[in-house]
């Protein structure tokens, strides 16, 4: 039994020791500066709880630079928050593929474009491009305004009734969007939807995958179960995936049933759909990718619309000078149709959306891994398998590149005289490069018809100073105490 345990404890203690000589290896060979970290912990439990990880991160680019190299667990990984190196990287051929760490969103949404491995998502991409091209996005207008007509009607209700949080509202508002414009079902009538159970569903789902992206050990459904994790997760994404199959169901059923005129075969489930008769799809390939669409189209747009109107409630000079602009082009309150056109012409909404962006990213953080050694513009090179770390929010709040007012609001910083001389990759919020987001076009114009109507009939305020705002990072980018608004009603 003795010899056993020494056994045992000499194998533990060689293992630390090529953890760590590996890790020094890397720091002397790369020369990029970071944090060592502990034996086989790295630098993992600075990032174990979801409202550090932004901040020790941003700790230790303050510290070693806009480069740096540590590790997580036995993970070697680079953050970069450096636009030229952010370019190289997601401009490059060998960085297309997701981060290991999107593994957990494999398992809690389904394996679709969000973290599919090349070449699979390279034929995926080419073959859902159709879906978010121009044509279809202008048909879906008419859905974008008549659901914000609905929102409408709600907020009538909470005007110069005090502060309240409206971000539940605005999660049911886009998730009723996402479910009409892709899988082509309006489901507000669904009692899990209007019971507000299916949203609570999607929050534990991102929250237990936030953990498992940044604590590589709750990947393992024993730890989840030890640690009293699975079950509400189990039974979330088990909701959702129901959801989502009862959907698609529904609408193979009166597509086979229906005697009408084809529908367009470019909205996403009716290419979905045909890729599945085709056999280029598998049925788990039409469930994974109507589930994570859903879940990127309402996540994220709710966000972004509730802190476009959260900073614009703190800063009410730059809320007044948009309020102006849309009352020129819709002189009366109330309900109104808001085509493309007019959206084009909202010239300072673009300045205050970007901003809102740039301040508060609708993702933080993306994650790419090299698949061979990839040399930087600088002369660093990352070497095959190294997980990257892309830190959008760090680049976004630079004070080199965005000048002194870099952490405050000001739309000022998208005026074209100043922002034509940014780095191109100093403000990403939908990435770029070869794998940048399928939707963003999508969700710029549903998000300017919504604050478009939003703005014109009603004036926000908060009491929340925007000092005190505290950034989580959760996949999506949360607040950890939401500032309530306030409805003014505007004539």
């Amino acid at each position: 039994m003795l010899t056993w345990t020494l056994w045992s404890g000499f194998i533990v203690v060689l293992w630390i020791y090529f953890l760590w000589t590996r890790r020094r290896y890397y720091l002397l060979t790369l020369k990029i500066p970071g944090p060592l970290g502990y034996p086989i912990l790295g630098m993992a439990h600075r990032l174990m709880r979801r409202e550090d990880i932004l901040n020790a991160i941003g700790y230790y680019l303050h510290k070693h630079g806009s480069t740096i190299f540590s590790w997580l667990g036995p993970i070697p990984f680079l953050i970069v928050s450096d636009p030229q190196a952010i370019q190289d990287i997601l401009t490059s051929p060998h960085c297309i593929n997701k981060g290991i760490i999107y593994q957990a969103v494999d398992d809690g949404a389904g394996t679709g474009l969000f973290s599919l491995q090349d070449p699979r998502w390279s034929v995926h991409r080419k073959l859902l491009n159709p879906a978010f091209g121009h044509k279809v996005l202008l048909g879906f207008l008419p859905i974008f305004n008549n659901e914000t007509k609905n929102l409408l009607s709600l907020l009538d209700s909470l005007a110069d009734t005090g502060e309240k949080d409206l971000i539940p509202l605005l999660q049911n508002f886009t998730l009723g969007i996402a479910t009409q414009t892709t899988m082509g079902s309006d489901v507000k009538g669904e009692e899990n939807f209007e019971s507000h159970s299916l949203l609570e569903r999607y929050q534990c789902v991102l929250e237990t995958m936030t953990d498992m992206c940044f604590s590589p050990w709750l990947n393992s459904q024993w730890v989840r179960q030890l640690l009293g994790k699975e079950e509400r997760y189990w039974r979330a994404k088990t909701e959702i995936r129901e959801f989502i199959r009862k959907l698609i169901e529904k609408n193979v059923l009166e597509d086979e049933t229906a005697d009408l005129a084809p529908k367009d075969k470019n909205i996403f489930f009716n290419l979905a759909i045909d890729l599945l008769k085709r056999g280029v799809f598998s049925w788990k390939n039409v469930e994974d990718e109507s589930n994570v669409m859903v879940f990127g189209a309402f996540e994220t747009t709710a966000n972004t619309v509730y802190y476009t109107l959260m900073l614009l409630a703190m800063f009410p000079q730059y809320q007044e000078k948009a309020f102006e602009e849309i009352k020129s082009l819709f002189p009366h309150n109330g309900d109104f149709d808001v085509s493309y056109a007019e959206t084009q012409e909202m010239v300072y909404l673009d300045l205050i959306l970007n901003e809102s962006m740039r301040v508060v990213p609708p993702v933080p953080i993306v994650s790419r891994q090299t698949s061979q050694d990839v040399r930087l513009s600088n002369g660093i090179v990352i070497p095959k398998g190294v997980q990257i770390a892309i830190d959008i929010f760090h680049l976004h709040r630079s004070k080199l590149l965005w000048g002194p007012e870099a952490e405050t609001f000001n739309p000022d910083h998208f005026l074209p005289h100043i922002y034509q001389d940014k780095h191109p990759y100093a403000y990403i919020p939908f990435t770029k490069g070869l794998r940048n987001c399928i939707g963003w076009r999508y969700a710029l114009i549903s998000a300017k018809v919504t604050l478009a109507k939003l703005l014109r009939n009603y004036e926000f305020k908060t009491s929340f100073m925007f000092e005190d705002l505290y950034f989580i990072e959760d996949i999506t980018i949360k607040l950890k105490s939401v500032p309530l608004l306030e409805l003014k009603k505007r004539k």
